[in-house]
């Protein structure tokens, strides 16, 4: 070909496709690579956090990424443990003067400590290790990154016991208060009906409903600086004047007579509560509509007040059921139950309508007012979450710890979290001991005071034997072969059998020489759940497995002897102050018998006698060098062969209750 003149072939426009594309593929090759860089980085990140919480993840100023489960599980019940060790603290700041105030997290009543302030830490726990983990698909690998790039702010749920809280921010805060309140009637007699006015009062008062909010929100960002809180002018609304000639109007009210409550319980069956006339009488309190119309009404604290005492009646819990495996031992196991709920607030609302309604010319029977109860139930079945077989209740043994002291409760309460989640293997056969031991302080065991010979002296673990006797019902109720028990030395009225409350189905635990065992023929996985009722002061432990047949029941016990206690014992003790005196009841001996009867699976009848014997033991009496014998004037806990008696003292003892 040849050249035309004066024109040139362009041949790096040729080549410049071929650089765009090399360009392009290289590229490409980048981005794959990168790409698979970011997506082998998401595998392992998230591989990495498969146990722990992912980061991005705070309450409020703590950073909760990277704990793995159990680290928060503890961080929670930490400052569950804190808040019932210390008191939250508030201040008031007028004029250039601050006061500072503390108030009890706790409600004191009787001997009871409870707490006004929980957490829910195993809902937080799950709900904290579910973030980033809610999605499937390509969202699951997703969504933990997007955590670091928009933080998540979690906060606590709290259990508050408001009316309580607010009562105890009252007595906090009382000598500081201007007790500012509107004019309202004091009834003094119905019949017939009079009343006293009380004088309204212009004053500076504490907003509790605003203290307490802000309280609730510090708590749930774990926000436990001191709270700055205010007073502001209470003017009344419901003056003397507007009181005057009413007794019309509020004899309308009383002529309705009682109020009732009901509910329907699980069972479907109705259940009352009565509030008497008299009762209605004293929660009577004046007020005034948006209009200046007044109107009585009932005084919301009282029946918050009585609501929260009915509320522990009516409500059972619902819990879904839980199984989860650590180290060979069920760390989490609930079975599921229907439970009821009284919601307080809407039942509240329905006992005002009703009164407010009121119009009754004479006394009459009015109808009963609902209250409002939810029904609550598991949605799971205890079979679809675990892989052992174990969905049925074999049986349940039940023993009280009634009038135990301090030490022995906790005691008991440490075994009994020991004990709980325990899987008991096919074929083997289960040690109290093994399982609920060793009884020593570095375990968490704390000491009593045992009676040896004619000596008081402590010892490590008193209480170990309520343990033992409730395995022992239990493992009756569930026809399992006992391999050994052995019955106390004395006759310990904790262990009474619960119906006709004679000695003989009690079960010793003595370390390393007194054991508790049964053998698990049952050729599944056994698990063991425990319970415990501080309120009742009530042990419950419940064996689940998978059902093969067999039964198991026992007779209650009889006495065939009882031996007398023989005559009182005085020892002079150079341990003793002079003057001191430490005593123990007598106790008369006995020969008890019962029948256990189990049927194993293949309806093969076994039958064994239990015989126990309980030795006499006198009264004996520690007395310090110098003192003379005295009845005894007062009663202390002693313990006796490892377990707690009321044993009558004189008043000048040493022993702790």
């Amino acid at each position: 070909m040849e050249n035309i003149p004066g024109v040139q072939i362009p041949v790096l426009q040729q080549e410049q496709p071929r650089k765009r594309l090399k360009t392009i593929l290289k590229i490409l090759a980048v981005v794959l690579v990168l790409g698979a860089c970011f997506i082998a980085s998401v595998f392992v990140y998230k591989k990495y956090y498969t146990d722990r919480v992912y980061p991005g993840i705070f309450l409020g100023a703590y950073d909760l990424g990277g704990m793995k489960k159990e680290e928060l599980k503890n961080f929670v019940d930490n400052l569950n443990d804190r808040l019932m060790a210390e008191d939250l603290n508030y201040f008031l700041l007028e004029n250039g003067d601050r006061r500072d105030f503390k108030v009890e997290t706790v409600l004191i009543r009787g001997e009871d400590s409870l707490p006004l302030i929980n957490f829910y830490s195993e809902e937080f726990v799950n709900k904290v290790m579910s973030y980033g983990r809610e999605s499937s698909g390509w969202r699951q690998y997703v969504d933990p990154l997007w955590l670091l790039i928009k933080n998540k702010k979690t906060e606590f749920d709290l259990k508050f016991d408001t009316f309580n809280f607010k009562e105890n921010l009252r007595l906090s805060l009382d000598k500081s208060e201007d007790k500012a309140h509107n004019a309202d009637i004091q009834i003094t007699s119905l019949m017939p009906l009079k009343y006293e006015i009380v004088s309204e009062k212009i004053g500076q008062v504490f907003d509790y409903d605003k203290i307490t909010e802000d309280t609730a929100k510090n708590l749930k960002n774990l926000n436990l600086e001191t709270v700055k809180i205010e007073r502001h002018q209470f003017l009344p609304k419901v003056l003397s004047g507007d009181l005057q000639n009413r007794q019309e109007q509020i004899q309308k009210l009383i002529n309705c007579g009682d109020l009732t409550l009901s509910y329907k319980n699980l069972e479907g069956n109705e259940e009352d509560f009565t509030i008497r006339v008299g009762e209605i009488s004293k929660w009577l309190s004046a007020d005034k509509d948006d209009g200046g119309n007044l109107y009585f009404d009932l005084n919301r604290e009282k029946i918050v007040a009585y609501l929260q005492s009915v509320k522990s009646i009516v409500d059972v819990p619902v819990e879904n059921p839980k199984f989860s495996i650590v180290d060979g031992k069920v760390r989490e196991f609930k079975s599921g139950e229907k439970g009821l709920n009284l919601d307080i607030e809407k039942s509240i609302t329905e006992i005002t309508n009703n009164f407010k309604q009121r119009t009754c010319e004479q006394r009459t029977t009015t109808p009963a007012v609902s209250l409002i109860v939810e029904k609550t139930e598991s949605e799971l079945k205890l079979g679809q979450i675990n892989d052992l077989g174990i969905k049925d209740l074999l049986g349940t043994g039940i023993s009280t710890f009634l009038d135990s002291h301090s030490n022995r409760i906790k005691n008991i309460a440490h075994a009994v979290e020991r004990l709980n989640g325990t899987l008991i293997a096919p074929d083997e056969e289960f040690s109290a001991v093994k399982y609920a031991g060793p009884f020593t302080a570095e375990n968490g065991y704390l000491p009593e005071e045992v009676i040896k010979g004619d000596k008081i002296e402590k010892e490590i673990g008193g209480g170990m034997c309520q343990i033992g006797t409730t395995l022992f019902r239990m493992a009756m109720n569930s026809g399992m072969d006992i391999t050994e028990r052995h019955n106390h030395s004395l006759v310990v009225s904790y262990y009474a059998d619960p119906v006709n409350k004679n000695p003989g189905t009690d079960a010793a635990l003595y370390e390393p020489i007194l054991d508790f065992r049964f053998k698990n023929d049952t050729g599944s996985y056994l698990l063991l759940q425990t319970k415990i009722d501080f309120k009742k002061q009530k042990l419950e432990f419940l064996l689940w497995g998978k059902s093969d047949g067999r039964q198991g029941f026992y007779t209650h016990p009889i006495v065939s002897r009882w031996i007398p206690s023989g005559d009182p014992i005085e020892k002079v003790s150079e341990e003793l102050k002079p003057g001191e005196t430490k005593c123990q009841n007598a106790f008369r001996g006995a020969v008890s018998s019962f029948l256990y009867t189990r049927f194993t699976s293949t309806s093969e009848k076994i039958e064994r006698t239990f015989t126990s014997y309980y030795r006499p033991l006198p009264k004996i009496c520690l007395v310090g060098p110098g003192a003379t014998s005295t009845l005894p004037l007062a009663t202390s806990s002693l313990t006796v062969d490892n377990e707690t008696i009321n044993t009558p003292v004189t008043t000048n003892t040493t022993v702790t209750p």
